[in-house]
């Protein structure tokens, strides 16, 4: 969350290109396209990404009422997974596989066997349990063209980003000392000074 409440700590993208004139039936249709799809058991994926409503999170369903807020395109980012903790799973694998020798009257079990055993028993796992969920919320002023992502993890930035340029068909760059002079306006001569700039720690020790 972020975007209406809780943590004011964001990423700042800039977006590259122009909206084209169709832009409000394409960016729905694209939306939607790219909507979270809910992992289920049977999946041997054990993430899944994708946009939701930003105040509907367990919705997938769009029209432009459920995106476009004013001059801003506001999205939640969600992402599910399956946690499944190591040594639960290896010792639920390890059980599975001498039922499975004594059954069978088995000394050794092929490599074949023993993914075959690992796959089920993941499977009966997941059953047990919810992935977890986590909502990032997504604010983009058309206007400016800034996009808000209320996340600082860089992998998530770079997922997001991703995700971001596949669904808008824009590039978008992440905020920095040159990008933002390069959209404050300053002048040729300043823009090129600041490519020599190198990063200073202003704290000691």
């Amino acid at each position: 969350m972020g975007a209406f409440k809780g943590s004011l700590s964001y990423k700042l993208f800039y977006v590259q290109g122009e909206l084209e004139d169709d832009w409000k039936t394409r960016y729905v249709e694209r939306i939607q396209a790219n909507s979270f799809t809910p992992l289920t058991p049977d999946d041997e994926d054990e993430v899944s990404e994708g946009w939701v409503p930003i105040d509907r999170p367990l919705d997938a369903e769009f029209d432009i009422y459920s995106v476009l807020f004013d001059h801003y395109i506001n999205l939640g980012f969600r992402r599910d997974k399956y946690t499944i903790p190591k040594a639960l799973l290896k010792a639920h694998v390890q059980e599975a596989q001498r039922e499975y020798m004594r059954e069978n009257d088995k000394e050794k079990l092929s490599k074949y066997e023993r993914d075959d055993i690992k796959a089920v028993v993941k499977r009966e796992l997941k059953e047990q349990q919810l992935p977890r969920m986590k909502i990032i919320d997504v604010s983009w002023n058309i206007r400016d063209g800034r996009v808000r992502f209320w996340s600082q993890a860089n992998k998530r930035c770079e997922t997001f980003q991703g995700y971001f340029e596949d669904t808008f068909g824009l590039k978008i760059v992440p905020a920095s000392p040159f990008t933002n002079a390069m959209t404050l306006g300053l002048g040729d001569d300043k823009i090129e000074r600041l490519k020599d700039v190198e990063p200073a720690n202003f704290i000691e020790g």
